[in-house]
């Protein structure tokens, strides 16, 4: 039973040795790779962000060469593109500005 593990762990594993990335079934989303535990100790590939992949079905994940996606993962890593932070509270100027333009909005209409 172990030398079965053992085949399907480094099949999986030659399928990322080119630096494939990561897609579970037909999501959209491409995950960084990582090794995780599998059984009997074996390494196999597994979304660097830890999601969860079908109960650790080794067919549930696949190569991808498409860039990562995962928001997760791209923060787990470091890669995380510079995105634009929304602000929790508006401030005066954006006020003013917001309250201009509804009455613009609203005289005009």
């Amino acid at each position: 039973m172990y030398a079965a593990l053992a085949t399907i762990a480094a099949a999986a594993r030659s399928a990322y040795a080119d630096g494939s990335n990561l897609r579970v079934h037909s999501s959209g989303i491409v995950h960084e790779v990582a090794m995780t535990r599998w059984f009997a100790d074996e390494r196999m590939p597994g979304p660097a962000c830890m999601v969860g992949v079908s109960g650790w079905d080794p067919g549930a994940a696949h190569p991808d060469r498409g860039p990562v996606t995962c928001r997760r993962c791209l923060r787990l890593t470091g890669n995380e593109p510079p995105g634009e932070q929304l602000e929790l509270f508006a401030t005066a100027e954006q006020d003013a500005a917001a309250d201009g333009e509804d009455s613009t909005a609203n005289a005009t209409a």
